[in-house]
């Protein structure tokens, strides 16, 4: 073979060669994996939710009468303690800006709750033997509340703490009883003893009042939340009218003055709740 043909020969190798490359499939980088950004947590929305827990109350009954000279007096303070059981549900709106919440919260409650006061107050010595002496009792009670409260408060991503404070309102039933015990002494240490037992009217009814309390609240997941709150309820005071008293019996006073107890309604709420995002 002559040295032109060789070449010839070559040449059309090299062409060949270079055309079944450029048929082959390029080598091309697999595609990086796509991986969706996480959501960004955020409180603002609405929620409804359930909450449970307890409350109590420092009892108190206040009690006022007094004759004419020379024999004025008053009654005084009595209080009795009371825990009860509270639950009830809750919905609300919030807004999240930057780390600050702010938001509305309305709730009605069942409420276990009794308290009141009794006092026995000394004699009203008339005379030689005679004398007159009281025993009052007061108290309330209310099986339902709610409140209508705003919210602010300060995020750390799913952890909320945040105070609270406004509207309340609540049934309420004052009750009160005043026995009024009269001694004579007909020979020496024999005494005659008569018991009035007086009614009282009013002391029943609704209430509007105001709270105030904090509380934190964690959110597990977008949906679901958790929290724990601290209320206290100031629902005002009742009060109960008695008839008019006789004055004590020897003492020359005419009497007619008349009982009023009066009974704080007011109580402190310590609950846990779950709420529900939307």
């Amino acid at each position: 073979m002559s040295f032109r043909s060789a070449l010839l020969a070559s040449a059309a190798i090299l062409v060949a060669g270079s055309a079944f490359a450029a048929d082959l499939p390029a080598r091309v980088a697999a595609p990086a994996p796509y991986i969706a950004a996480a959501p960004i947590f955020t409180w603002t929305g609405f929620y409804v939710g359930l909450n449970a827990g307890g409350a109590w109350n420092d009892g108190r009954s206040l009690s006022t009468a007094g004759f004419a000279a020379p024999n004025p007096f008053i009654f005084g303070n009595g209080s009795n303690d009371d825990v009860g059981f509270t639950g009830g549900a809750q919905a609300g709106y919030n807004m999240q800006f930057g780390s600050f919440v702010a938001g509305v919260e309305a709730d009605i409650n069942y409420l276990d709750r009794n308290g009141g006061g009794r006092g026995a107050f000394p004699a009203l010595v008339a005379g030689a033997g005679n004398g007159t002496d009281f025993t009052v009792g007061g108290g309330n009670s209310g099986n339902w509340f709610g409140t209508v409260r705003g919210r602010l408060g300060f995020a750390f991503d799913r952890a909320l703490i945040y105070g609270t404070g406004g509207l309340a309102f609540g049934g309420k039933a004052g009750s009160g009883s005043v026995i009024q015990r009269d001694f004579v002494e007909g020979a020496p240490g024999v005494f005659a003893v008569t018991e009035t037992g007086l009614l009282g009217t009013g002391g029943n009814g609704n209430n509007i009042g105001w709270t105030l309390g904090a509380g934190v609240e964690y959110a597990f997941s977008n949906s679901m939340s958790v929290k724990l709150e601290y209320l206290h309820v100031d629902l005002g005071s009742n009060s109960r009218t008695f008839a008019a008293l006789p004055g004590p019996i020897g003492s020359g006073v005419a009497g007619g003055e008349t009982i009023r107890v009066r009974n704080e309604n007011k109580f402190d709420v310590v609950r846990a709740g779950v709420n529900f995002r939307f």
